[in-house]
C-alpha cells in the first residue's frame, strides 16, 4: 500500500513516544537527572497532580508505575518524566515526522550519556485522531450483531493487532469533542515489548519502523474514496 506522507487538513490531535524503562539508581534521582541534562531545551516545567499523592502510595501502587510525576516543554514538545517512563509528545502541534523524529533522536541520545537506564521495558509510538464526523461510516471495520450491521450510535472499540514483531492497540470512538466540536478519534498505539535490549543501539530502526507500523495501520482503515477527500500528499 502506498503510504501519503501527510493530510490535509492534518487530524492529529498528539503524537508521541513513550519509553518505559528499569534503572540502577534511586527513583526520586531520575527526575533530576534528566533535567540537568535537558534543562536547557525545556525551561518550563511543572508537576503533576500523581505528585499529590504521599510517595509510598505512588511506589507501592502497581497502576502508577509508568505514570510521569513531571512535565517540561517548549513550544514543540512536552516531555514527561517518571521514574521509570519518558514520554515525548508533539503537541500543541505536530510538526511532522522528519522534524518530531529528529528531536526525539536528541533527546534519547541526552538521556543515553546520562547511563541511569538499564534496560528499556516497552517502546510506544501513539497518534491521537480526530475527525468531525461519524469515522465508522468512513472506515474499512464493520461490527454486526447476528449478522446485521450495528447502527454505531454512541460507538467504542476497542482491540488489539499483531503487526510482525509489534503490537498496534487500535481504539476508535465516535463519542468524541474537541474544542467543541463533535466528532470521532482514532487512537493508535504501536509498541514494542520484547527483544529490545539493544534499544539505544537501534532506537533509529525502532522506532522508526513503529511509526511506519502505526501508520499504515491508520491509512489501511480510511476507505479509499474517504481518503481522496482528505487532499492526501505522496
Amino acid at each position: 500500500m502506498r503510504l501519503p506522507k501527510k493530510i490535509n487538513p492534518c487530524p492529529i490531535l498528539d503524537a508521541l513516544i513513550e519509553i518505559r524503562f528499569s534503572t540502577n539508581i534511586e527513583r526520586d534521582a531520575v527526575f533530576g537527572l534528566i533535567y540537568n541534562a535537558l534543562h536547557i531545551d525545556f525551561e518550563k516545567v511543572d508537576k503533576l497532580p500523581i505528585m499529590q499523592l504521599p510517595d509510598q502510595v505512588r511506589a507501592s501502587d502497581p497502576s502508577l508505575k509508568f505514570k510521569p510525576h513531571y512535565r517540561l516543554s517548549n513550544e514543540n514538545i512536552v516531555l514527561q518524566v517518571g521514574p521509570e517512563v519518558i514520554t515525548i509528545s508533539s503537541f500543541p502541534k505536530y510538526t511532522g515526522w522528519s522534524s518530531f523524529s529528529s528531536k526525539i533522536y536528541d533527546i534519547l541520545e541526552k538521556v543515553q550519556r546520562i547511563g541511569i537506564i538499564d534496560s528499556i521495558v516497552r517502546i510506544g509510538i501513539r497518534y491521537i485522531n480526530f475527525f468531525e464526523q461519524n469515522i465508522f461510516d468512513n472506515i474499512n471495520l464493520k461490527v454486526t450483531l447476528s449478522q446485521n450491521t450495528i447502527d454505531y450510535k454512541n460507538t467504542v472499540i476497542r482491540t488489539e493487532i499483531s503487526q510482525d514483531d509489534y503490537k498496534s492497540t487500535l481504539q476508535i470512538a465516535n463519542n468524541a469533542n474537541h474544542n467543541n466540536k463533535s466528532g470521532s478519534v482514532i487512537d493508535i498505539d504501536t509498541f514494542l515489548d520484547d527483544n529490545i535490549d539493544d534499544f539505544f543501539q537501534r532506537k533509529k530502526e525502532i522506532i522508526d519502523k513503529g511509526h511506519e507500523k502505526e501508520k499504515e495501520l491508520f491509512f489501511s482503515l480510511l476507505k479509499e474514496e474517504f481518503l481522496n477527500t482528505l487532499n492526501p500528499e505522496y
